[in-house]
């Protein structure tokens, strides 16, 4: 299939320079109660909860009465420093339905090393529960520095976007978690390989034939540069800016 290229989104790099002076303060759109046995997920509004509710994180409830009893446990081992950092409307956790297909199943979302090798659909634990166990990085690693936390932001803003800008937010995070499920069998020499891959991959799914971040309406790419703004000081998310501007511009591979 050709690729979709769109005027506006050729614009892409300039914008993201220049939204390094703004602040992503669109509010987070609030949570419909999930339908009767719909699977349920908690999402986090900072990155305080990440490693202090890493457990609850990393579960699918099958009722929204057992994801708020799983909130409130995690909430009661977060400290005043760590509350004071989440949104302030919403608390530290949010509840979300992730769209997956087949009857909700209650327990770990990756419940074995094996499972990560099957990335599941609309969630962000792979990054901490699969890709970090197999590859230790800690806290700087892009796992835990960058995949996850970004991750989490994209699902927490969704209602910036329009339906097309969540359809393609939604198969972007599935197609990275899938490249890096591949990663997740081969040997990693070090962490910095690790993060190159990582990153590279960003490229490869943001301007996916099928679902090109190229063809985005004007009104996506503004909301995904409040987003990404504040990371346009790692060079290798700037590098892949970049690179995606000049693919939507035809001047890329």
């Amino acid at each position: 299939m050709a690729r979709v290229h769109s005027p506006r989104a050729t614009h892409l790099a300039a914008a993201l320079l220049l939204a390094g002076a703004l602040a992503c303060t669109s509010s987070a759109p609030a949570i419909p109660a999930a339908a009767a046995g719909a699977a349920v997920i908690l999402l986090p509004t900072s990155s305080a909860p990440l490693g202090p509710c890493a457990a609850e994180l990393a579960t699918t409830y099958c009722s929204a009465a057992d994801a708020l009893a799983a909130r409130a446990a995690c909430l009661a081992r977060l400290s005043v420093a760590d509350t004071a950092t989440c949104d302030a409307a919403l608390g530290c956790l949010t509840l979300y339905s992730p769209t997956q297909a087949g009857p909700c199943v209650a327990g770990p979302i990756y419940s074995s090393a094996s499972a990560c090798g099957s990335p599941v659909a609309d969630t962000c634990s792979f990054y901490r529960g699969c890709l970090e166990v197999a590859n230790p990085c800690g806290a700087d690693g892009y796992a835990l520095a960058f995949g996850e936390p970004l991750c989490y932001v994209f699902l927490q803003h969704r209602g910036d976007f329009s339906p097309a800008g969540q359809h393609w937010l939604q198969s972007v995070r599935a197609c990275l978690q899938r490249e890096l499920a591949v990663q997740l069998a081969q040997p990693v020499t070090s962490c910095d390989a690790l993060s190159v891959q990582a990153y590279a991959s960003h490229t490869t799914c943001y301007t996916a034939p099928e679902d090109s971040f190229c063809a985005l309406a004007t009104a996506d790419v503004a909301a995904l540069v409040a987003i990404v703004a504040p990371y346009l000081g790692n060079p290798q998310v700037a590098a892949q800016v970049g690179k995606v501007a000049g693919i939507c511009s035809g001047n890329g591979p």
